[in-house]
């Protein structure tokens, strides 16, 4: 497992020189790396953000009834109504307009509903309205189509037999407007679901998670799929997407025949948190910590539920930004809890334990190239995976500073 340490730093210079980690190994000084080094030289980054046990007799893994609806591929398509109503193009427009007039210069600003905050950087993007419809030169920080890097580690992952299945994390106001700004309700920003078409017709295989959680908050508004405090969705979205995330890998014919563990959930407890968005700021003590429900998973240990480490050997990898460390990586890690996160969470899902590649910086590049360190020093990495989760905030679509560059996934040997 790879993890990045440091906080999410917007603007900083980093780069493959400037390795952000505290796992240093001696592998980084070979020659390969260095020819890497030479061929990815100038780039910039700086975007912020055991053994497999033995296999046990099969068991029935419980089945995670909070995502079992709605289906990833199942979701209506979101209507356009009429001008004036919820969801037409005016009130998208509208709400463009309004966060923009959020935004500060600060990382973060309190909304109309005062226990809810919300990070600058997206909403930088949400003022930008339908943003994949003007040149991306304009609206991104990088000045870069992302998409066309995204089809490369497709076909870099397909040539190894390895499934790609892309989860871009929806934007907190886009599911929850009504508490960044009174005057608007849920549905009313500019859904992403063209950019998403366009992923899926360039061949890329992407959940497409806002209007599920749009609908789920609609069905169940006692809910609460984000943190109030934070920047991160909450641990019950973690188990929404890992029921996603399971219905899509179910279908590689490797899935029903891999062996399976017996790992499960523990029952509600209530965790206490004091959110990103929070911490640190001019609002730090100033408000309560917030309370989540929280379900923790891994084995049962005498009636304890233990966290279950990253596999390297495993099938499937959990790759992206700091959405896969939230609630796995620990409090001391400022990611809050252990053993409740979307790597937790999707472990139980599929019955046995996942690798994970984690990073504080950009999802969509920092995050590749922490999958390159981890996987170059064993050359035989990729033949026992079949599937790369890929999770990511979709503020990297604009407000990512990193420049895209080809990245590959192994050390070209000689």
């Amino acid at each position: 497992m790879w993890r990045h340490p440091n906080p999410d730093t917007s603007g900083s210079d980093q780069t493959l020189f400037r390795l952000r980690s505290n796992r240093v190994s001696s592998w980084l000084l070979t020659p390969g790396f260095a020819l890497l080094c030479l061929t990815l030289a100038g780039c910039d980054s700086g975007d912020a953000e055991s053994a497999q046990s033995p296999a046990t007799p099969a068991t029935p893994v419980p089945k995670n009834a909070v995502s079992a609806e709605p289906k990833a591929d199942g979701a209506p398509a979101i209507a356009d109504p009429a001008p004036g109503q919820p969801g037409s193009s005016d009130r998208a427009q509208a709400f463009a307009k309004a966060a923009g007039e959020k935004v500060a210069e600060k990382p973060n600003v309190r909304g109309d509903d005062p226990a809810w905050f919300f990070l600058v950087r997206e909403l930088k993007q949400m003022s930008l309205g339908a943003f994949w419809e003007k040149p991306w030169a304009e609206v991104a920080e990088n000045k870069a189509d992302p998409i066309p890097s995204m089809v490369e580690f497709h076909e870099l992952l397909k040539a190894k037999g390895v499934d790609l299945i892309i989860v871009p994390v929806p934007a907190k106001a886009s599911i929850y407007p009504d508490k960044l700004d009174a005057r608007f309700a849920p549905g009313d920003p500019a859904p992403l679901t063209p950019l998403i078409d366009q992923m899926k017709a360039r061949g890329l295989n992407v959940i497409d998670l806002e209007p599920i959680l749009r609908q789920r908050r609609e069905a169940q508004p006692a809910e609460k799929l984000w943190c109030e405090q934070d920047a991160h969705y909450t641990p019950l979205t973690c188990q929404i997407i890992a029921g996603l995330v399971k219905t899509e890998l179910e279908k590689g014919a490797w899935f029903a025949a891999h062996p399976k563990q017996a790992m499960t959930r523990g029952e509600a407890a209530e965790l206490s948190i004091t959110g990103d968005q929070v911490k640190g700021s001019e609002w730090d003590g100033q408000v309560p910590a917030e309370k989540l429900t929280v379900q923790y998973a891994g084995r049962d240990n005498g009636g304890k539920i233990e966290p279950v480490a990253p596999d390297p050997a495993s099938p499937v990898l959990l790759l992206g930004d700091s959405h896969t460390l939230v609630f796995q990586e620990g409090a001391s890690g400022g990611m809050h809890s252990q053993g409740a996160g979307l790597f937790d969470q999707l472990g139980v899902e599929c019955g046995f334990p996942i690798d994970l590649v984690g990073v504080r910086g950009s999802g969509l590049v920092e995050a590749r190239k922490s999958l390159y360190r981890a996987a170059s020093p064993n050359p035989d990495y990729w033949t026992t995976k079949k599937a790369v989760v890929w999770v990511f905030s979709v503020r990297e679509f604009t407000q990512s500073f990193d420049n895209i560059i080809p990245i590959p996934i192994e050390r070209r040997q000689p």
